[in-house]
Parts: C-alpha cells; sequence; structure tokens
C-alpha cells in the first residue's frame, strides 16, 4: 500500500517538528549540563520566584530533552501509529515554556517574553499538528 502525497507530506513535517524539538532541547539540555546554569539567571530573575528554585528549570529542561530524544525512535512520523511520544513531549514543553516565559513578563523583560510567548504558540501549533489537540477532553472515545 502505498502513502497519498498528502500522506507522506503530513510525515516530512511530523519529522520536521521532530528535529526542531530534538535540537531546541537538546542544545538547551547539552548547554545546561555542560557548562551549568547560566549566570544571567540570577540577574534577570532575581527578585521573583524562578531565581529561588534554578534547579527546577533544569530538571524540566532536561525531561523535555529526554523526551525530544525519545520521540522519533517511537516512527509516529511514519503515519503507521499516532505520534504519542512526539504529543507527549510537546505538551511537556508547554509547560516547561511557561515558567521563563512567565519570569520574563514579570521583570519587564518583554523582548524576552514575546519571544518565548511566539516560541510558546509555535509549540501550540505543532501539537495541534501533529493531532495531540484534536479533540476535546470531554468527547467520546
Amino acid at each position: 500500500m502505498k502513502a497519498s502525497p498528502a500522506s507522506q507530506a503530513r510525515g516530512g513535517a511530523l519529522l520536521a517538528i521532530h528535529l526542531l524539538f530534538l535540537m531546541a532541547w537538546g542544545f538547551a539540555g547539552i548547554g545546561k549540563v555542560v557548562s551549568g546554569y547560566p549566570a544571567w539567571v540570577g540577574d534577570t530573575f532575581g527578585k521573583t520566584l524562578l531565581a529561588k528554585f534554578p534547579g527546577l528549570t533544569l530538571s524540566y529542561g532536561s525531561l523535555a530533552s529526554a523526551l525530544a530524544a525519545c520521540a522519533p525512535l517511537d516512527g509516529g512520523f511514519l503515519g503507521r501509529r499516532a505520534p504519542t511520544k512526539l504529543t507527549w513531549m510537546l505538551v511537556w514543553s508547554l509547560f516547561v515554556l511557561v515558567q521563563p516565559s512567565s519570569g520574563l513578563w514579570l521583570t519587564s523583560e518583554s523582548t524576552g517574553g514575546t519571544q518565548m510567548s511566539a516560541f510558546f504558540a509555535g509549540t501550540l501549533v505543532s501539537l495541534h499538528f501533529g493531532g495531540g489537540a484534536s479533540a476535546p477532553a470531554n468527547a467520546p472515545r
């Protein structure tokens, strides 16, 4: 059975989403593990709750990195099965992005807050495209 061009295009787009988040979370996770938590966090978030628990963001990001590394392995982009790991990685990414985004807005870093909000929006669009948010939670299955 040959896949339709639309199915192949969707698979290619899902693979691109996998690779994008693998790079984003992978480089972020590797950078934090190799060189530690960035020094600017204390300066930027010094008066907020984020500065009191910097390891929390690190652990959230590390889990996002692990999910991003595992997500392509289930082959959801091939169309033979639902991209479940991709869906969970994208949902977790939304939660990870809420923390620094809210901190940037709280500290009046409007440029950084806007950039994080745009990344959040792109993640949400990716989640919808992947089918992870296609049905209401109370819809019959």
